[in-house]
């Protein structure tokens, strides 16, 4: 009987729906939602769209609905379960005396923030923000447990009956309807993780180590290490009190920033007694609906403090996010010594993504709460914002571990994850189907200890090569936890020749899915027998990037410069916990020109093949960069605003058959800022010197691009070999308004586009000791056409400029770039102008 006590008590009462009019079907917003228990009131409020969810583990039976103008509603429910009721609540009629009225025009009434007492009250709120904040202590620290469930939403109720479920039936018995949308779901992926964050004020310092995780996956591609960063950003904790709010990679006004109250209308909708507090209900919506806003409703202390006890957030209907079908976000504060104290957390969120339907739900209990308690002083000194113990993945299969450790209990829906994907991952349709999903998202094919790809890379097209053929394969922890075998073999229809790449690497840390996890201790030893387009990479030394990507096989103009190179490289990375990387390389390399290039001195000495030599380092500085890693690449996130600086110098010797000596050195800072509803700027700085006597292809080789894929490190005008330079500036400045501009244009408004502006440019040149025009006898000629027009230029007489104007979110995904080139224009085969498609997923 005990147990089935506590059983009974530990579920929860979900009523969820709509608020709408009997007669005409329109929504009602913020309509009160009320349930009794104990003489006590509790409830909630709809949102903008009438819709609107009640979640509770206490004892109830009835809930009331109320508006004003409308009689009250109430309806029975069933204790214990997730039901759907749709109020449709009946206008009341007021009997009047008889009375005739002529008007012109209905007048609409106008929101007024003048005199508004729920402008008075928000305004009061954020002048007592810090000293209710616990951003507003000197320090605080705590510890965390949350729970997380992705899965495939929008089945049907008679999945179970369907042709293709047989075998698989077992599934539909966890089948659960979603919370904000009633469309059933399954989770596939759940994960459980405990942390603990510390904060200081000043100098501010905040970091969360994880120091537990027990996932349950159903692709080795979506394991903890690969998600937590992603995940973080789209449905990371959430600070009301700061002036922004982090979601779904977008950064949106939070209600407490100084220039919510033009951004937002304010409603006092109610006041309610909420856990023995006599709260009154704030609500707020943006002023214009198709901007990238937040919605919802602070439960305010009705006394002197006003203090917030409890955050509910949605994302409009309307608004400029994309994928979002519906979001609910609900924190809960306790008071603790005069202050509110978060106490939990959950976000459940319904994703419309690229076609697939995926439900989510992250729920978080914080715990041992301690304020103005500060660590050792050296515990402040080099902790990034994340950190994860070395044994944080030990305790996953450890059940009575987490029974021990779990400050929530597991639902049976929860229970039921880890038994139905064992179950799913031995059945071959489910295996074919995820596999498929799983080759789109992230390049390569699942083989178990060898993963096939990169699968974009399999088929592409030059002009030199033709038709390329490639297979590549790579091995993973499931083969070694320390080490790592790479390669592929290719073979062009038209060149007819072979190409391969091997590499081995060696972690000296023991990873959990790949080689490449931060923080990297990775010895890489690769030979490459392969053709490759001359340009620079992402930091400027860097030639060995992939130029076969199916994408790239669209092009402006043909390219009839390539290089075929036979190099060998051993390289060491090595990255500190906050997060400076260090990377050594030495390598030998021999350059073989293909096409119209021709590797000529003044002298007339031919080189092919052309040796080089280069032995080198880099220092990264990325202090609380956000980065979403897939395989070996890591690509900043949205919410990342750390500011990067890199260093890098590498010396060339006249030694292993090289006749040129040089030294190479570089720098560059890359930078993003937010500028709430305005949308979103990011800046690069990149510049070089090279030391010595050394022909053009060991200076700089500007990164240009001659296909219609657009290139945001690149010049999208600029030729293959058209600028080189001993010494360089680049910078590179991308606008993006985020639909701010395009959002008020009616109609238009609707497509929920995102314009941007993008300005780039470099300015170089080359000393008179290394200029080839100049006749020295030992420099190679610049490259020339079938005509002998000379291709390559320097840039000293002005900077080379190219201007953009873009529309993203065509479709949600399409980009259309239309970039001007403003110099440069009397040289042989320059496009004054051009557009260029991407494909970019973004909320």
């Amino acid at each position: 009987m005990i147990l089935v006590s506590i059983t009974g008590f530990s579920q929860q009462t979900v009523v969820k729906g709509k608020v709408v009019d009997i007669e005409t079907g329109e929504t009602l917003p913020f309509a009160n939602i009320s349930y009794v228990v104990n003489g006590q009131l509790y409830g909630t409020v709809s949102d903008i769209d009438g819709i609107y969810r009640l979640e509770s583990d206490k004892i109830f039976d009835h809930v009331t609905f109320e508006y004003a103008g409308y009689k009250p509603y109430t309806v029975e429910i069933k204790r214990f379960t997730t039901q759907t009721v749709i109020a449709k609540m009946e206008s009341e009629s007021i009997s009047l005396p008889q009375a005739e009225i002529k008007a012109k025009r209905r007048i609409k009434e106008r929101y007024k923030r003048r005199g508004n007492p729920a402008v008075e009250l928000i305004r009061k709120v954020q002048k007592n923000a810090e000293r209710n904040s616990l951003t507003g202590f000197d320090y605080y620290q705590y510890d965390e447990y949350s729970k997380l469930e992705l899965g495939p939403s929008n089945l049907s109720d008679s999945l179970a009956a369907k042709r293709y479920m047989r075998g698989l039936d077992f599934v539909c018995d966890n089948v659960r309807p979603s919370e904000l949308t009633g469309r059933n779901y399954l989770s596939l992926y759940f994960v459980e993780t405990l942390s603990k964050t510390y904060y200081r004020k000043s100098p501010h310092f905040l970091t969360t180590e994880v120091t537990d995780s027990k996932d349950v996956v159903f692709s080795k591609f979506m394991d903890f290490t690969t998600m937590e960063t992603i995940i973080d950003n789209w449905i990371g904790f959430v600070d009301v009190y700061q002036r922004s709010v982090s979601l779904f990679n977008n950064e949106y006004t939070s209600p407490m920033s100084p220039i919510a109250v033009t951004f937002y209308h304010f409603y006092i909708v109610d006041t309610v007694n909420y856990e023995n507090e006599n709260c009154i209900v704030l609500s707020f919506t943006p002023a214009n609906q198709m901007d990238m806003g937040l919605c919802g409703s602070l439960w305010i202390t009705n006394d002197t403090s006003y203090m917030v006890k409890k955050v509910q957030l949605q994302i409009p209907k309307h608004s400029g996010t994309n994928f979002v079908e519906a979001m609910m976000f609900e924190q809960e504060y306790k008071k603790v010594d005069s202050v509110m104290i978060p106490t939990k957390y959950s976000l459940v969120a319904d994703i419309f993504y690229l076609g697939a339907a995926i439900h989510g739900k992250r729920t978080g209990v914080f715990s041992n709460i301690e304020i103005n308690k500060p660590m050792p002083e050296d515990f402040y000194s080099g902790k990034p914002l994340k950190t994860h113990d070395e044994n944080y993945y030990d305790h996953r299969d450890d059940e009575e571990y987490w029974n021990a450790k779990r400050t929530d209990s597991l639902s049976e829906h929860e229970k039921r994850i880890a038994e139905d994907n064992d179950r799913l991952m031995r059945n071959w349709k489910f295996r074919l189907v995820t596999g498929t999903a799983m080759v789109l998202g992230y390049n390569y094919l699942d083989c178990g200890p060898i993963d096939i790809g990169p699968v974009f890379n399999m088929l592409s097209y030059n002009t030199i090569e033709g038709w390329r053929l490639r297979f590549g394969a790579k091995t993973n922890t499931k083969f070694h936890k320390h080490i790592f075998l790479e390669g592929f073999v290719a073979y062009g229809t038209k060149d007819e020749k072979f190409k391969y790449r091997g590499q081995f690497m060696y972690s000296f840390n023991k990873k959990v899915n790949n080689q490449w996890e931060f923080p990297m201790n990775l010895l890489t030893v690769s030979y490459e027998h392969n053709t490759q387009v001359p340009r620079m990479g992402n930091f400027g030394f860097n030639f060995n990037e992939d130029h076969d990507r199916l994408g790239r096989s669209i092009s402006r103009q043909e390219n009839l410069r390539m290089l075929f190179v036979d190099r060998f490289k051993v390289m060491y990375d090595y990255e500190t916990k906050s997060q400076i990387g260090i990377k050594l390389y030495a390598q030998y390399e021999e350059q073989r020109p293909l096409g119209e290039l021709v590797y000529e001195t003044n002298g007339g000495k031919i080189y092919n093949p052309f040796t080089t030599n280069a032995i080198g380092f880099q220092v990264r500085f990325a202090r609380n960069e956000r980065v979403q890693q897939l395989h070996q690449y890591r690509y900043p996130l949205a919410g990342s605003v750390a500011p990067v600086i890199t260093i890098g110098y590498s010396y060339g010797g006249k030694y292993l058959g090289s006749d040129y000596e040089y030294h190479k050195i570089q720098a560059m800072f890359s930078k993003r800022w937010f500028f709430s509803v305005l949308g979103v700027a990011d800046l690069n700085i990149t510049g070089g010197v090279v030391l010595g006597e050394t022909p053009y292809p060991l200076m700089f080789v500007h990164r240009a691009n001659q296909g219609m894929y657009y290139d945001d490190l690149g010049f999208n005008l600029m030729n293959y070999y058209e600028f080189v330079s001993q010494y360089y500036v680049k910078g590179l400045f991308e606008y993006n308004f985020n639909g701010f501009l395009l959002n008020r244009v009616p109609l238009i408004g609707k497509l929920k586009l995102r314009e941007i502006v993008t300005v780039k440019a470099v300015w170089g040149g080359i000393s008179d000791q290394c200029n080839p025009m100049n006749g020295n006898e030992r420099l190679f000629k610049f490259p020339t056409n079938a005509d002998g027009e000379v291709q390559t230029y320097t840039l000293e007489k002005e900077p080379y400029i190219e201007g953009g104007i873009g529309i993203a979110n065509i479709f949600r995904i399409l980009r259309i770039d239309y970039v001007r080139r403003f110099n440069y224009l009397d040289h042989p085969e320059a496009d004054k102008w051009g557009i260029f498609f991407s494909f970019r997923v973004k909320f």
